[in-house]
């Protein structure tokens, strides 16, 4: 299962993320929090890891529940919110009533769920209506050949090619799904999102997009 590779990991994924990574972690913040609502009724941090985004949202005044189907990653939140609050489930059996939710946020997750679709629904079920989801994930072109960030190349080898994706995870190995990005919209218009933004952002060369936003709300 891939949560056991995750649990396997979690303490050093959490030193590496607090650390930053290089940066590249925080990378395309800027363009999340400029398309976030303004803070009100609950908010859920869907697939929340270790808690980063978890702990800036409740800095930024937001009542925010951070999820992540990892027991070891939950469990690795405290250390720097002690009095934040985390729960273990995964996306799409999420511990909330219908309509219960006014903000999702979905960042750097969505490569990881293997059914777009079940997250999709579960995540409407969950908002109320007119309620916000903003999602922050790789880009699908990233994903889609060879992609050197720091020379500003990428070769694409095939961008149609839907396949699951073996990807390292210190001694272990998790898995992403390739998706195109009609492939998100699609899923996600059909669950009963409506598109209300859609950025692409660039990598530390300014030459390739690196990261996909969007912003999607819950049809009334």
């Amino acid at each position: 299962m891939e949560t056991d590779a995750w649990n396997a990991e979690a303490h050093e994924w959490a030193h590496r993320i607090r650390e930053g990574m290089g940066g590249r972690v925080h990378l395309h913040d800027a363009s999340l929090f400029e398309l976030l609502p303004s803070p009100r009724g609950l908010t859920v941090d869907a697939g929340c890891g270790e808690g980063r985004l978890t702990r800036e949202l409740a800095s930024r005044g937001y009542e925010v529940v951070g999820i992540d189907a990892s027991t070891a990653l939950v469990d690795e939140a405290p250390a720097a919110d002690p009095k934040g609050r985390y729960e273990v489930a995964s996306i799409d059996a999420l511990p909330f009533a219908d309509g219960a939710v006014e903000l999702a946020v979905c960042v750097n997750v969505l490569p990881h769920v293997h059914d777009l679709g079940a997250a999709a629904a579960e995540l409407v079920r969950v908002l109320a209506p007119g309620g916000a989801l903003l999602i922050g994930t790789i880009h699908p072109v990233a994903h889609a050949g060879k992609h050197d960030e720091e020379r500003g190349e990428l070769r694409i080898t095939d961008y149609w090619a839907r396949e699951r994706e073996a990807v390292p995870l210190g001694e272990h190995t998790v898995h992403h799904e390739r998706r195109t990005i009609e492939d998100y919209l699609t899923t996600l218009l059909g669950a009963g999102f409506a598109l209300s933004a859609l950025r692409e952002i660039p990598g530390p060369t300014g030459k390739l997009p690196l990261y996909l936003d969007l912003l999607l709300a819950r049809r009334e």
